[in-house]
């Protein structure tokens, strides 16, 4: 090896074992410079920051690296370890913080330094002491921390610091560690809720602190937007937070105060993308958000004023606004909605600062309530608020056709018509006027009928049929369009069969076959059977292609309607169909009448008359004859099916009372009975008994119904037998003949 290579490499082994020699020499001891807590606690609340000062002893430029520190802090009274941690200096402060978990007026903290350089470590620092306040003497017990804020579910560690005499008596719970010879702390206290506005209560030794619990601000959605193109308005949603002015929160939009959540923006709307950042902050944090738009995109107009209602007719009117001090609105391209009633019409109108619309398709004579919102027609982005609601009504209109009807009741005929709804009078109805005629005669008649009257009796002579009667309706603009009726002849029912119809969920459903003479559609009515008054019917017009019908109206329970079908034509109205019923059948609420008892032998014959018709209230399906043995409890029954019947024989009785009972029964149930009481004697019987049958025969032309009853009574103990005949042709069999009444037979004995 050359000589001029050997001596650099001497040179550099040299440095290398003068340096190892130093590293091992003992690491030097930092110098604690200063220990004090962090913030000025004039009102004595509590400070939990301490901080650390300290500086090195290395020689001048013989500094290792990497250097790192370690630190421990004790309960200085105890000297039990509360805190030891590893820290760097990257930056050569040679400063440290830690935050206690306890307020340091508790205890006193004392604290120690050493030096590392990997697995070298210098001695401890002397201990340097942060004094508590329970060195202090003191004629009061304290509490820390007082008024203090936390979050929810945070755990929070009080102290109690006793005043100088106090230990004797002295009840721990909650303050149930010692740390020190005066001074107790609790577990850390946690609550899931906010506090009250007063704060919770914690007490010690007769003293007491207030703390509060809540939330750090959590504000969301900041939007910013212009509401009049002059300047920029932001809102959020506010966090909770919490119930006591403790967590009031500040807000700030690009460094301007505002309210609890909006902000307004004296900013030009015409510098494009804008960026606004909201900052929340109260006691116990701090919230940031942002948003980021250009304003013109984001319009979202105040409300404009309505003025007026200006030229309101009978079925449109106009809407006026002005929109204040807004200027830039004058020439602002816009679309705008208006609401009438509370709801939304779906026409819109667009124009640049718009000003008016009108209101199309309204109601003659009709209250009104509108009001209207814009908002930009090229950058839709949200509709403006709602205007003030501004009323009118609408002028009238000439009424309706009316709707005309007509009734045929004991043999007269009534012309009939409902009133005309308010969205049909289109105004206030000063009348009626009806116009009679004939295609034949040229003699009208005129009668004007007053508002209240709904009904009018067409004289003998027009109701024979090929009559009409036009009607309209009054008000103070004009006359409705006439409704026409032709007055048919109804004295026969155009061999047309009653039939029956059962109701249900408290209407009747009613159809038909389609009629080839119908022109016009059909009509319904309908009315109570029985008790009929004048002009107390209801119809319904159905319109042609339709054949069938549910009539809702008042209908009661237990009463027979009639309902009838009609095919409207050019001319009279025809009949189609005829149906009677009940929209619920109920029990009979009357009894047989007239019941009666006839002993033959030792058998009674009883007979009955029909009861009255609104009685019944449902269709009558037999009834149920009973009596009671004499000489027992036992009842017997008899069910007799068929409505027609009037008699019953109930035969081999036994000597003694009786008493009789005859009900009627419909699907529903059994009515009241009617009651008869006979003595049926032994003395003076002999066999005998009636032999009765009936011979019916209808005539094909005529629809005449003839009935022959033969009867024939037997006495054997006198051997004498009675015949009886009768004959009767009729279009209906008489009552008599229905309830087998034979008192018109001529009686003669063989």
């Amino acid at each position: 090896m050359a000589s001029s290579d050997f001596w650099p490499l001497c040179a550099l082994l040299s440095l290398a074992v003068v340096q190892g020699k130093q590293h091992a020499l003992p690491l030097p001891v930092p110098e604690i410079v200063r220990v004090y807590s962090d913030g000025n606690d004039i009102h004595d609340f509590g400070v939990w920051k301490m901080n650390v000062e300290w500086r090195d002893n290395f020689p001048d430029g013989n500094k290792p690296e990497p250097v790192t520190y370690d630190v421990e802090i004790f309960h200085t009274e105890q000297m039990r370890l509360v805190h030891k941690e590893t820290i760097e200096d990257p930056m050569g402060t040679h400063r440290w913080s830690w935050t206690s978990p306890l307020p340091l007026q508790c205890t006193s903290h004392s604290v120690r330094l050493r030096t590392r350089h990997q697995s070298h470590t210098s001695e401890w620092t002397p201990l340097y002491t942060l004094t508590g306040k329970d060195i202090d003497d003191s004629s009061e017990s304290n509490i820390y921390p007082k008024d203090y804020v936390a979050r929810v579910g945070e755990g929070i560690v009080f102290c109690c610091i006793l005043k100088t005499q106090s230990r004797a008596g002295f009840s721990p719970p909650p303050f149930t560690i010692q740390i020190s010879n005066r001074t107790y702390i609790t577990e850390p206290v946690h609550h899931d809720d906010v506090s009250s506005v007063y704060g919770f209560d914690i007490l010690c030794d007769y003293t007491g602190a207030t703390y509060f619990i809540g939330y750090a601000p959590d504000d969301q959605n900041l939007t910013c937007e212009t509401r009049d193109l002059n300047s920029v308005e932001c809102h959020w949603i506010p966090g909770k937070t919490g119930k006591s002015h403790m967590f009031n929160v500040q807000y700030k939009v690009n460094g301007r105060t505002c309210s609890v959540d909006q902000c307004v923006l004296d900013d030009s709307v015409d510098k494009g993308v804008m960026n606004w950042t909201l900052i929340a902050k109260n006691n116990l944090g701090e919230k940031m958000i942002s948003d980021v738009a250009d304003p013109k995109h984001r319009v979202r107009l105040k409300a404009p004023t309505i003025t007026s209602a200006v030229l309101v007719h009978a079925r449109n009117a106009t809407l006026e606004w002005q929109w204040g001090e807004m200027s830039k609105l004058n020439s602002f391209p816009m679309i705008c909605q208006v609401e009438v009633n509370g709801h939304t019409v779906q026409e819109t109108f667009n124009g640049s600062g718009l000003k008016s619309l009108v209101l199309t398709d309204l109601q003659p004579f009709t209250g009104y309530s509108a009001r209207v919102r814009c908002g930009s027609y090229e950058h839709f982005y949200k509709w403006g608020d709602w205007s003030n609601l501004n009323t009118f009504s609408t002028k009238e209109d000439i009424p309706e056709a009316v709707d005309v009807w007509m009734q045929i009741l004991n043999g007269h005929t009534y012309v009939v018509w409902k009133s005309l709804t308010v969205n049909q009078s289109h105004g206030i109805i000063t009348g009626y006027e009806l116009l009679l005629g004939s295609a034949t005669d040229v003699t009208k008649e005129h009668i004007s009928k007053a508002t209240n009257e709904h009904c009018h009796k067409v004289s003998a002579k027009r109701a024979e049929g090929d009559y009409f009667i036009s009607m309209s309706a009054k008000n103070s603009v004009g006359i409705s369009p006439p409704s026409k009726i032709t007055i048919p002849n109804l004295q026969s029912d155009g061999g047309i069969i009653t039939d029956t119809i059962i109701g249900h969920n408290d209407s009747f459903s009613i159809s038909w076959d389609p009629s080839p003479i119908s022109s016009c559609g059909y009509v319904v009515d309908w009315f109570p059977t029985y008790n009929t008054e004048q002009c107390d019917i209801k119809w319904m017009k159905i319109p042609s292609g339709v054949s069938d019908a549910t009539l809702h109206s008042d209908f009661e329970n237990g009463v027979k309607y009639t309902l009838s079908v009609y095919a409207c034509t050019s001319g009279a109205p025809q009949l189609l169909q005829r149906r009677e019923g009940y929209v619920k059948e109920l029990v009979p609420s009357g009894r047989v009448r007239s019941l009666k008892a006839k002993q033959y032998g030792m058998n009674v014959e009883l007979s009955w008359e029909d009861m009255i018709e609104e009685e019944k209230k449902g269709f009558l399906l037999g009834y149920i004859v009973s009596y009671k043995h004499p000489n027992d409890d036992q009842i017997e029954e008899s069910l007799i099916v068929g409505p027609s019947v009037r008699m019953h024989a109930l035969s081999n009785l036994h000597p003694g009372y009786y008493t009789f009972t005859v009900k009627a029964f419909t699907s529903v149930g059994e009515g009241p009975g009617s009651d008869i009481t006979l003595s049926v004697d032994q003395q003076g019987v002999s066999p005998t008994s009636w032999i009765r049958f009936c011979l019916q025969k209808s005539h094909p032309n005529t629809r005449k119904v003839c009935t022959a009853r033969i009867s024939l009574f037997l006495t054997c103990g006198k051997s004498k037998i009675e015949v009886c005949l009768s004959l009767r042709c009729s279009h209906q069999p008489t009552e008599e003949e229905n309830r087998g009444d034979h008192s018109s037979c001529r009686r003669r004995s063989v």
